[in-house]
């Protein structure tokens, strides 16, 4: 996980995005007000949503 500021986030978005799809990286957008974001590929994320929902199942 790499942690960036939303200005550069911003600013390099292409290059995030890139990364986070190809090499399968997760972002911690961090902004000024606190409200924090997450980047990561959509696999991943679905990953995470089966998971939750068979622990929840079980």
């Amino acid at each position: 996980m790499i942690a960036v500021t939303s200005g550069e986030f911003l600013k390099e978005f292409t290059l995030y995005a890139d990364r986070a799809h190809e090499d399968k990286e997760t972002f911690i957008i961090q902004r000024e007000n606190g409200k924090h974001l997450v980047l990561m590929p959509l696999d991943a994320y679905n990953a995470l949503q089966k998971e939750l929902y068979l622990a929840k199942k079980a």
